[in-house]
């Protein structure tokens, strides 16, 4: 029972490295950029969302909206002020930008809400269900399945955006061949900022989801942007369906782990998944092939 009680808190807590993962790879798969910035981003997301519920009141789906849309936007600024005028120029310039970028906006965040965790309001109403089985209890808060069903919500939604839209089918191309898409007359442009926008939303939704499950703080992107990027490298950089399965396999990596061996392993665990996964298959479960972007 204990088994199946870690399964459905690794799935919860898996589906949310899913959406900060998908939030990188989109971002290296189609401009080349290790964006460093995706934690600071997802940090603002979760920051956005515990002011507006706190604060105004605000129930949890409406502020869910606006929190993604707050970190697309900050994206967007990003991409628009930091990364625009270097792109031309070398891959190190973007690197020490996206790294500057990111220490900024972290003690920015600092200065404005202090160091020190906070939880959203225990307001929010998620019932907990009691399933017995004999002499044994599975315990199912029903916030897990909340968070886990708009995952999986997000991610069809993301699926049928890139599939079904002609930007999309566009961004999916230039994963592949950026050249090429210039060639066929796509505003590049146009689709880099789409891109970062997409990047901050998927950002935004996960900061909030982890806020309703765990406390908050202004330096909880750096972790969260390493974990990101392990279950990018998992999955295979720039693959979306590869980060969504690889953030589970995380989830359920770590959960396990700390019932069955020790919670002290815990962030350890994402780290040497990803070391095992460039010694043993360099191009990560979806065999994206990493050295043709850097």
């Amino acid at each position: 029972m204990l088994l199946l009680q870690q399964i459905i808190n690794g799935l919860a807590q898996g589906g949310i490295y899913s959406l900060i993962a998908i939030g990188w790879t989109v971002v290296f798969g189609i401009v080349g950029l290790i964006n460093w910035t995706h934690g600071e981003v997802f940090m603002i997301g979760a920051f956005v969302g515990y002011l507006l519920i706190s604060n105004f009141h605000m129930n949890l789906f409406l502020a869910l909206i606006i929190a993604m849309f707050a970190s697309g936007l900050t994206a967007y600024l990003l991409e628009y002020l930091a990364y625009r005028p270097l792109l031309n120029g070398p891959r190190m310039a973007l690197f020490i930008t996206a790294l500057g970028a990111s220490t900024f906006l972290r003690n920015l965040a600092a200065l404005i809400w202090e160091p020190h965790s906070r939880a959203y309001p225990a307001t929010l109403d998620f019932p907990v269900y009691t399933l017995h089985f004999g002499d044994s209890l599975l315990t199912v808060n029903s916030l897990q399945i909340f968070i886990f069903a708009m995952t999986l919500i997000i991610m069809a939604a993301l699926q049928w955006f890139i599939t079904k839209t002609m930007m999309g089918k566009a961004m999916l191309a230039a994963s592949q061949d950026m050249e090429a898409v210039k060639l066929m007359g796509v505003k590049v442009n146009q689709l880099i900022n789409i891109t970062f926008w997409v990047s901050g939303l998927l950002g935004g939704a996960a900061g909030v989801l982890v806020g309703v499950l765990y406390a908050i703080d202004p330096m909880m992107g750096a972790m969260a942007g390493l974990k990101g990027w392990a279950v990018a490298v998992l999955g295979g950089v720039g693959s979306i369906s590869g980060a969504m399965v690889a953030g589970l396999m995380l989830g359920l990596a770590e959960n396990l782990s700390s019932s069955f061996i020790s919670s002290g392993y815990r962030d350890a665990i994402a780290f040497v998944i990803m070391i095992f996964t460039l010694v043993i298959k360099p191009s990560g479960l979806m065999g994206f092939k990493f050295d043709e972007k850097v």
